[in-house]
């Protein structure tokens, strides 16, 4: 049982709630999670297993992929709908957006939000100041004197929809939801607060859904439920009865190169050591001369034990470099 889970992580769930459930339902204590979800939030959430634990790294720095809902006129001090409301500002009026704002200004607006952005970090985040973080500020109602700006990058934005008043309290405001994607430190929160102080009426995210963690989709995902009752009615101890949501640790980094070694090459590398048959191996599934006089890093390597069908080692080049042992995985 080595290998990453792929939960579908219900709302007003922590990840931790989540990593917990997962313990008690495959009875296996190595389990943590590549990628915090806010408790607001839902979707993929990536569970490590096992061995899986040690290539936490390699997953937590990839892109990902979310389906927002904004609630346009209200702002909060968390950026998202469970903080304290700072100010609102009606955005809808009789079933009709309000003067000034309009659907192609909204769709303009949210267009422009694209590409690489300063934007402040929300205080009700991990981000550290003078060694603190910024939640434990928040948390105590204070606020710190300088708020870090960060440059996020947003890529892929796509307005699907927009909904002029909900129920109850929230029929003032007008939502639209949103499709996107954007790279490791950035927060979809300070976007959703960008989008509003563009439009000139502030914003909140009231749903958040992640639908991808490079290099997984949410569409092979299950909830922590089926995984439970997947495992309950398992007929052997074996990851596969989880169907998609299982993926072995020697499958588990698709974007890495693969190499196979066996034998002697094998109990080399075990050990600490890339025996010169493999060095040549890996010369040749990649252009070294031109990958070193251009400055590239080459392609991260998983390195299969042909014998046992299973990862036996990492291997990372920095650029200019050739490839390192950077993890063994030895037993």
């Amino acid at each position: 049982m080595n290998g990453v889970l792929l939960v579908d992580k219900e709302p007003g769930m922590t990840s931790h709630d989540v990593v917990a459930k997962a313990r008690r339902a495959l009875g296996i204590r190595s389990i943590g999670h590549a990628g915090t979800l806010d408790p607001l939030a839902s979707g993929l959430l990536l569970l490590l297993v096992g061995e899986a634990t040690k290539i936490s790294d390699y997953l937590l720095n990839g892109d990902k992929s979310y389906e927002v809902t904004v609630r346009l006129g209200v702002e909060t001090d968390s950026m998202d709908i469970t903080g304290k409301v700072l100010k609102e500002t009606p955005t809808v009026l009789a079933g009709k957006l309000v003067d000034g704002l309009s659907e192609d200004k909204i769709r303009e607006t949210v267009a422009r939000a694209s590409g690489v952005l300063n934007l402040e970090v929300p205080v009700h985040s991990a981000v550290k100041v003078d060694g603190k973080k910024l939640y434990e500020h928040a948390h105590k109602g204070e606020r710190p004197d300088v708020v870090p700006v960060r440059e996020m990058s947003f890529y892929g934005v796509e307005l699907l929809g927009l909904q002029l008043g909900g129920e109850g309290d929230a029929e003032k405001f007008a939502e639209i939801r949103v499709r996107l994607s954007c790279s490791k430190g950035s927060f979809i929160r300070a976007w959703a607060n960008h989008v509003g102080h563009g439009l000139g009426v502030g914003g909140t995210v009231s749903a958040l859904r992640r639908t991808a963690s490079a290099p997984y989709s949410v569409s092979g995902a299950k909830r922590i439920s089926e995984i439970a009752e997947l495992w309950e009615n398992r007929q052997v101890r074996s990851g596969d009865v989880l169907g998609s949501a299982w993926v072995p640790l020697e499958q588990a980094l698709p974007h890495f190169g693969q190499v196979e070694v066996a034998g002697h090459d094998a109990t080399l590398l075990r050990n600490g050591q890339i025996s010169k048959w493999l060095q040549g191996e890996l010369l040749r599934k990649t252009q070294l001369g031109s990958a070193l006089s251009s400055q590239m890093g080459l392609q991260p390597m998983c390195v299969i034990n042909r014998d046992e069908n299973r990862l036996l080692a990492l291997l990372v080049a920095e650029p200019g470099e050739f490839y390192k042992i950077r993890r063994v995985f030895p037993a």
